[in-house]
């Protein structure tokens, strides 16, 4: 199958996101997958025939609405006579009202839909993602999702079909995640053999436990605070200092390192070097309970024990084998207990991180992933 896959992602960050992993996937089982992209204006890019940049500029307001409009206007002349047989578009970047000339031309649609607007979201975001939905029952052929738990929300809440949706979950490429690592990694954060390294890695943002995790090492017995360090991974102090003030004020400034963002190729090499990964996403937070976070697996693919929040994909997997610790929310003490048992036990760490790594093994690669989109994809264009 020729399949065009439409998503607002710059070339800088594709590399972390599913898409690129899935395309990958997808071509390994034979289709052709063109992914496009934005670029801003001027910018250099590499040139890469999987690949097709759309024009659009840094401003984040402007962008978005300048993206789509060459979507509208421009992209049909790119694909005008070419057999394509699918045309995915992603649901929070791509309005549906702009891939109007696409179904014009008579190419079958359908919408990536990988998350809800988080509690922390103002109504304005929120009314955006609603219209947007309501708009795409009139464009799009069917929908992708990430879990059975969103499924479920768009089939009762915005009432489209069933049918019309398949499912795609999170998965890890055994390619990259896997030991022994040989990469020689640029820090002394994991040098000393007395601590034991907790780490959370991923992007920054109000809503998703971070705070939390920061103040349950406070809620730590003394004996046991002095010998937990805890990495956070991919952090920009200009943005997120708060986090920094926050270590200070709970005096545990000295069990935190913060490390800028690291390159996704280096990351296994991080995440070998701990002894626990921790996903602490509120509970509480519908956009979190209906989420596959990636990170998730990639601490399973390195064979390491997970502290991680009772939502509903972290639930499917602890079904599958236990892990590490399951914990009900991201309250502080929940954290600290988690932490607590991990280290006191800490001769159960192999076995568990083995159990991990089978179940991504298992259930959570891309190959199976691929192979769900392929099936769906083929009901609908038939």
């Amino acid at each position: 199958m020729n399949i065009y896959w439409i998503t607002q992602i710059d070339r800088n960050t594709l590399h972390k996101t599913s898409r690129i992993e899935l395309a990958n996937a997808l071509r390994e089982r034979g289709h052709n997958v063109k992914l496009i992209i934005q670029k801003n204006i001027g910018e250099q890019h590499t040139i890469d025939e999987n690949i097709i940049y759309l024009p659009t500029v840094s401003y984040t307001i402007i962008s978005r609405f300048l993206f789509n409009l060459v979507i509208l206007l421009y992209f049909p002349f790119i694909t005008f006579g070419k057999k394509i047989d699918i045309i995915i578009i992603d649901g929070g970047n791509v309005y549906p009202p702009f891939a109007l000339t696409l179904k014009l031309l008579g190419y079958p649609l359908v919408m990536d839909l990988r998350t809800l607007p988080t509690k922390y979201m103002k109504s304005i975001q929120s009314i955006f993602f609603d219209s947007s939905i309501f708009l795409s029952k009139i464009i799009v052929k069917g929908y992708t999702t990430i879990t059975p738990e969103l499924k479920n929300i768009l089939v009762k809440k915005y009432k489209i079909k069933n049918s019309k949706i398949g499912i795609w979950t999170s998965g890890v490429s055994f390619k990259s995640f896997k030991k022994p690592i040989k990469t020689v990694i640029e820090t002394n954060f994991f040098k000393d053999p007395q601590y034991f390294y907790l780490m959370y890695h991923g992007k920054y943002s109000r809503s998703r436990g971070i705070e939390d995790l920061i103040k349950s090492i406070a809620e730590l017995e003394d004996t046991l605070k002095k010998n937990i360090k805890l990495i956070i991974i991919g952090f920009d102090c200009s943005k997120n200092n708060d986090f920094i003030r926050l270590g200070n004020q709970l005096n545990v400034n000295k069990n935190l390192e913060f490390i800028p963002v690291v390159e996704h190729e280096k990351m296994p090499s991080y995440i070998n070097m701990c002894h626990v990964g921790v996903i602490p996403l509120p509970t509480d937070d519908i956009c979190w309970r209906v989420s596959a976070p990636l990170k998730t697996l990639e601490y399973l693919a390195m064979g390491k024990p997970i502290i991680a929040t009772n939502i509903p994909f972290h639930h499917e997997i602890f079904e599958k084998g236990k892990c590490g610790v399951l914990i009900e929310n991201s309250e502080p003490a929940s954290i600290a207990n988690a932490v607590s048992y991990l280290y006191k036990n800490k001769e159960k760490l192999d076995s568990m991180g083995k159990i991990g790594r089978e179940i991504a093994e298992r259930y959570y690669t891309w190959e199976k992933s691929a192979h769900d989109l392929e099936v769906f994809i083929k009901r609908i264009v038939s």
